[in-house]
């Protein structure tokens, strides 16, 4: 994007993504993650996400809010609760995570894997939803924008 403003955004939804390829590496490892592996996602996933909300509340929402849509309006309030469940189910995996890194875990193999993979495709088609829209409003390199 050529809004140097966006840059951290970016990064964080690259770091997402990135974690989501752990994610979906430990998932594809069960029943024998590497315990070390599953920890270090637990102890990054939450803040991360958390890092992310904050930087789409002070990047993309005001870009939403801009042109005074109601539609818009309405977006940026289902995504603000998006980010509610978003950190619930953080919460959650994190909780899986470190129970199978200390081989405590009450769920099986694969309810484990069900819970990794239900979430990192959610976070992805998240990042993915929110890079598109601000790249509906952001003009490009020529000054346009798609709106």
């Amino acid at each position: 994007m050529p809004n140097s403003q966006n840059g951290p955004l970016e990064r964080s939804y690259q770091q997402l993504l990135d974690l989501c390829d752990v994610l979906e590496a430990i998932a594809d490892s069960l029943p024998h993650p590497d315990s070390g592996l599953c920890i270090t996602a637990a102890d990054a996933l939450e803040p991360l996400v958390e890092l992310t909300h904050v930087l789409e509340e002070d990047v993309l929402f005001p870009i939403l809010a801009a042109p005074s849509r109601s539609e818009l309006n309405r977006t940026v309030a289902r995504l603000r609760r998006e980010h509610l469940s978003d950190m619930s189910a953080a919460g959650e995996v994190s909780d899986a995570l470190r129970a199978v890194a200390s081989s405590s875990s009450p769920l099986s193999p694969d309810a484990v894997g069900y819970l990794l993979r239900s979430f990192f495709t959610s976070m992805r088609r998240h990042v993915y939803g929110e890079f598109e829209l601000i790249q509906l409003f952001v003009p490009d390199k020529d000054d346009r924008t798609i709106n």
